[in-house]
């Protein structure tokens, strides 16, 4: 690989440290826009969560106060934010199509197509509940790549901060304090600017991490429960359109 002359480094670093300023502005810009959209992203965050726990709660109160599935289904599409009233109006919606494609099965092999009705929504339950995760954690990764990134961007201004203040020292040929402190001092404002973006986003990523978490461990439960919710249901509608016959054995036949 070809060496690069002293001149030509000689050159192009009065040019680097010429840009030092316009870098500097363009760091803390960029700084200013990330900090700006984090803490919007949080503030939302914050209302969709407290606004999501609220819904939540009057749903649960639907649902156990109710044994009316159409009701609590007309229930659930007024609380679209809730992730367990989209799970199971998401559910319910599927109810019917599931009833008429299992009511043949159910007929004629009993257990087994019980079996195969609870892993059908048992996977329609876990594939809503996805979904719903994967709504609550929208703009997670801009936090976590802010809070990762930003120290980095503000190191990047301070760095070219410095290097404009070595300009600075060669051409006037000394190191006074005069001389070197400005430079340095607006060199770091780019670093503090990093930290104070960084440090906002990084607990904010924690705590809605962890509250996505929490969020997930219920939705594994409640994925449970209204798999045997509608399973019970869809039984007991084919057994009331056959003459009450319980399919827990295979049924004899003449």
């Amino acid at each position: 690989m070809p060496s690069i002359p002293a001149q030509s480094l000689q050159n192009l670093i009065p040019l680097l440290a010429g840009l030092g300023s316009a870098i500097q502005i363009l760091v803390l810009a960029a700084l200013l826009i990330a900090s700006i959209v984090c803490w919007s992203l949080m503030w939302r965050k914050a209302v969709l969560l407290r606004r999501m726990r609220k819904q939540t709660r009057t749903f649960k109160t639907t649902l156990h106060d109710s044994d009316d599935l159409a009701y609590v289904a007309a229930a659930a599409a007024h609380l679209p934010l809730s992730p367990q009233a989209n799970m199971f109006h998401t559910m319910y919606d599927q109810l019917h199509a599931l009833g008429q494609q299992h009511r043949m099965m159910l007929d004629h092999v009993g257990r087994e197509a019980i079996t195969v009705l609870s892993d059908h929504l048992r996977h329609l339950a876990h594939q809503s509940q996805a979904e719903e995760l994967k709504r609550c954690e929208r703009g997670l990764s801009f936090l976590a790549t802010t809070a990762g990134a930003a120290p980095f961007i503000g190191l990047l201004g301070t760095v070219w901060g410095i290097m404009q203040s070595f300009h600075a020292i060669g051409k006037r040929g000394g190191a006074t304090l005069a001389v070197v402190g400005p430079g340095i001092s607006e060199a770091l404002v780019a670093t503090a600017a990093g930290l104070a973006v960084a440090i906002p986003a990084l607990v904010a990523y924690n705590v809605f991490v962890n509250r996505v978490r929490q969020l997930e461990t219920d939705l594994d439960h409640f994925a449970e429960e209204l798999t045997l919710l509608f399973e019970s249901h869809l039984i007991q509608r084919v057994e009331h359109r056959h003459g009450g016959q319980t399919y827990t054995d295979n049924p004899v036949r003449n």
